[in-house]
């Protein structure tokens, strides 16, 4: 059985009042004059249990109390999280979201919501509307709250509200808010901004000589039936009237688009309106072609409006676009290969002297596998030197600095002793710059060849070619003084 945390204490109190009426007994049965040694004797047992009595029970309270606030303080925590994941929730939806106390100041907002009225969201929390927004409107939203408040149920109503980008028009939705004891105890609200569908709305109620000179299409549908199209259908589909009359308008879409055609028609059927849905109609000749709709119905005359636009054209060009990204992609793997393969040190840096590329070989001379912390400034990882290995080279004449500028170099010799590894190398360098087609200079490419082994086998070999001159040379003399010493 679950025993509250008040229950324990009032417990442990009614203990304590026992304990201290039990020790008040004590020290009066003392006071008696006619008290014997027994009894004393008793009386000191009975005053040795309850003073352990009294320290066990301070200890359980205080673990009782520490454990409390333990729980406490978790509750705390999960609350500041599951508040911090609700405020990253919200913040992150694109409706405008606020909660009001019954007296109208506001509980939470979302970022949106201080974006609509263009004021930060710790400026409106623990405000009323009267405190940042006209009286007027001020006095319209505090109206809603109470009703709300007062009859307890959800509330819509469209408002307009001036903002940056012109007038834009939102649903509301308010709705009461209930603690555990189902008590209302504050009013949400939620906001979409419906600018783009009153447009679309009001669009369609153009005059029929609008409705034939736009250059988008228009079409009326009912029963499956586009009953009226406008000239921009004929244009773009080749289809009349008279065509129309005798064709289903979903008998047109692509088959590979009639499930998702068939779902948006399902929605606009029941009221919705349907903005931007793209998909393909057959053109008379047989042809398809990519049409971005927008509709919407009137339910009560079962008449759906659409207007539609020919983005052919956008569609062929986003694929080829795609495609040539991925053929980039495809060649940027293949020089990654390539570049990977080469038996040179490779690196390439962009504009601002950023390593993008370093292929292994590069990385070895470097010591270094993360591409980005190779700087193009030599001096940064090596000393250099010319290749006597004393005179100091000098950084500007360096192949990358020199390729920045537009200079191509070639087989620049010098050598790297890197000062950490205690390592040297004898390198040729060459570095050519990147540029655009405006000609200007976006990366810059150097490569490095290790050529150490070599100039050690060449050194290797002058050093015994020398030494076989010289013995060499010391046997034709000997060869010499005999023949001198060889009598005729």
């Amino acid at each position: 059985m679950n025993i509250s945390f008040e229950k324990k204490i009032f417990i442990g109190f009614i203990i304590n009042v026992i304990v201290v009426i039990a020790a008040a007994w004590i020290f009066l049965a003392r006071i008696n004059p006619e008290r014997n040694a027994m009894t004393d004797s008793t009386l000191d047992a009975i005053e040795i249990a309850l003073f352990i009595l009294s320290v066990i029970l301070l200890i359980v309270v205080y673990f009782i109390i520490r454990n409390q606030l333990k729980a406490k303080e978790a509750a705390q925590k999960l609350l500041e999280e599951n508040k911090q994941l609700l405020q990253s929730i919200i913040d992150n939806t694109s409706n405008p979201i606020a909660i009001k106390k019954l007296n109208g100041e506001y509980l939470l907002v979302n970022k949106n919501f201080g974006e609509l009225f263009g004021i930060a969201n710790d400026k409106i929390i623990g405000k009323t509307d009267h405190d940042f927004l006209p009286k007027e409107i001020a006095e319209t939203y505090r109206n809603s709250d109470l009703e709300v408040a007062k009859k307890l149920v959800e509330l819509k109503s469209e408002e307009t509200i001036e903002q940056k980008d012109g007038v834009h028009t939102y649903i509301a939705v308010k709705f009461p808010l209930y603690d555990d004891t189902g008590r209302i105890y504050a009013i949400g609200g939620i906001s979409t901004d419906i600018t783009e569908r009153k447009k679309l709305e009001d669009s369609l109620k153009a005059t029929d000589a609008f409705f034939n000179m736009s250059f988008d299409i228009f079409t009326v549908a009912r029963n499956d039936h586009f009953i009226k199209i406008n000239t921009a259908f004929t244009n773009t589909l080749g289809y009349t009237q008279k065509d129309m009359d005798e064709i289903k308008f979903m008998d047109l879409t692509h088959p590979e688009d009639r499930p998702t055609s068939d779902e948006v028609l399902a929605q606009i059927l029941k009221g919705n309106t349907v903005v931007s849905f793209k998909n393909r109609v057959r053109h008379k000749d047989g042809t398809y072609r990519w049409l971005d709709w927008n509709s919407s119905i009137d339910l009560k005359e079962g008449i759906i409006y659409s207007a539609a636009r020919d983005i052919t054209e956008k569609i062929t060009l986003e694929f080829e676009q795609q495609k040539a990204v991925e053929e980039l992609y495809e060649n940027e793997e293949k020089l990654r290969v390539i570049v990977e393969n080469i038996g040179e040190g490779v690196i390439v840096a962009n504009a601002d002297k950023k390593v993008v590329l370093a292929n292994y070989m590069a990385n070895d001379i470097f010591g270094i596998e993360e591409d980005d912390k190779i700087s193009t400034d030599l001096t940064t990882h090596f000393e250099l030197y010319f290749p006597d290995e004393k005179t100091i080279f000098p950084a500007q004449n360096l192949p990358m600095e020199r390729a920045f500028n537009g200079e191509i170099t070639d087989d620049v010799d010098l050598v790297l002793w890197n000062p950490v590894a205690r390592e040297k190398r004898r390198v040729l360098i060459s570095g050519r710059p990147l540029v655009d087609q405006d000609n200007n200079i976006v990366a810059a490419v150097i490569t490095i060849k290790d050529i150490s082994q070599y100039k050690k086998m060449e050194e290797e070999l002058e050093e015994t070619e020398t030494k076989y001159r010289k013995l060499i040379g010391f046997k034709n003399e000997v060869k010499d003084d005999k023949d001198k010493k060889k009598p005729l």
